[in-house]
C-alpha cells in the first residue's frame, strides 16, 4: 500500500496494517493504528451503515474514549472520518464503554468507542456500534468487504493527519450524565 493510494478495500487494510477485527471492533498495536487506519475503519463502518435501512446522512456519530494515551489520537481520526463522510461528531470524553452504548441507544445513533478494554497499554481498538447496539459478526463483514476512499493530502507518510483542523469537538457531558 502506497500513501498515493486512494482506494482501499478494508480486509486488504487488515492485513497490511496488522489492525484486524476483536471484539466488537477493530484492534492492534497503537503504533499500528495510524491517524490513516482509524479513518479508513471508521470511513468502512459508516459507508456500512448507508445500506438501506440503516442511519442516513446528517445524524450524529458519538465518539468516546478510555484513557490509554492513544486514546486521544485516535478519537480525532475517528472524529475527522465521522465530518468528512457528513456526519456531526458528538465528543463524549472519556466515559466507560456502557455509558456510551447507552447513550447511543437513547439517542437513536451510531458509536465509536476508541478502548484497549483489557489488553495491554501498547494496544488500543475502536468498537463500533450501530444505532441498535454493538455490531455482529454479519456486520464486521460487511464493514471488511467496504471499499473506501483516501484523500492522501489528509496525511503524512506515516500516517498521520495533517494540518491544524480539529474535527473532535468540545466534549459533550450526555453520555456521562446518563
Amino acid at each position: 500500500m502506497t500513501e498515493t493510494e486512494t482506494h482501499v478495500r478494508i480486509a486488504s487494510l487488515m492485513e497490511l496494517s496488522g489492525v484486524k477485527f476483536g471484539t466488537s471492533g477493530a484492534r492492534g498495536l497503537a503504533a499500528d493504528m495510524t491517524d490513516r487506519v482509524c479513518y479508513a475503519y471508521t470511513a468502512a463502518f459508516l459507508q456500512y451503515l448507508e445500506t438501506p435501512g440503516k442511519p442516513r446522512k446528517e445524524t450524529e456519530v458519538g465518539i468516546a474514549g478510555d484513557y490509554r494515551s492513544s486514546s486521544g489520537r485516535i478519537m480525532e481520526a475517528c472524529a475527522r472520518a465521522v465530518k468528512d463522510l457528513g456526519y456531526r461528531p458528538v465528543n463524549c470524553g472519556r466515559v466507560a464503554t456502557p455509558s456510551l452504548a447507552y447513550f447511543g441507544l437513547q439517542r437513536g445513533i451510531p458509536t465509536l468507542m476508541v478502548t484497549g478494554s483489557h489488553i495491554p497499554d501498547d494496544r488500543n481498538g475502536i468498537k463500533f456500534y450501530t444505532a441498535q447496539g454493538e455490531i455482529l459478526k454479519q456486520d464486521e463483514q460487511g464493514i471488511r468487504a467496504q471499499d473506501v476512499v483516501l484523500d492522501p493530502d489528509i496525511f503524512s507518510a506515516a500516517g498521520e493527519l495533517i494540518g491544524a483542523d480539529r474535527a473532535l469537538p468540545p466534549e459533550d457531558r450526555s453520555a456521562y450524565d446518563a
